[in-house]
């Protein structure tokens, strides 16, 4: 996940919080629903968002050990997100609703199809992300196995 703090983001989020009636205090951060590991990469990241914004996109998922290694502290329901792309141009806000943490090979196709990708099937889901976990697990010197734990967020779009 790349975050971003800049004027921009705080703007858009002063914007979010005036429209929705969120209180400014509520936990929040900016960022991308993944890291691009290049260009092509970059490019379905923006597009991950972009599917956020339109309602298409209400889960993500990532392994529990980046929230480890990457001392992220994991979202909560209420919780909100401002989504950006990877040049961290916030597109929206979604407010986490639940959080899940499940092995890998356990995630249902409830949650694969709230992704929004593919054909919804959790087979579409497995394959789609395992190449990237298991690139991340190599990044931290870490093996993967399919009983990885994964935290399974989902989301409901509130702004725009």
């Amino acid at each position: 996940m790349l975050q971003f703090d800049t004027d921009e983001t705080r703007a858009f989020w002063e914007k979010a919080c005036l429209a929705t009636g969120v209180d400014p205090q509520t936990a929040h951060h900016a960022g991308t629903f993944a890291e691009p590991v290049s260009s092509d990469r970059a490019a379905f990241v923006d597009a991950l968002a972009a599917m956020a914004r339109d309602g298409t996109k209400r889960g993500t998922a990532h392994m529990l050990l980046q929230f480890v290694t990457e001392e992220i502290r994991i979202r909560e329901p209420g919780d909100c997100w401002i989504v950006t792309t990877t040049q961290g141009k916030p597109l929206c806000v979604v407010e986490i609703t639940a959080v899940a943490i499940t092995p890998f090979e356990d995630v249902g196709e409830a949650f694969a199809a709230s992704e929004g990708e593919g054909d919804l099937s959790v087979e579409h889901w497995r394959g789609a992300h395992i190449d990237y976990f298991k690139k991340q697990c190599a990044r931290w010197g870490r093996l993967w196995h399919d009983r990885q734990p994964i935290v399974c967020e989902s989301f409901d779009l509130i702004y725009p």
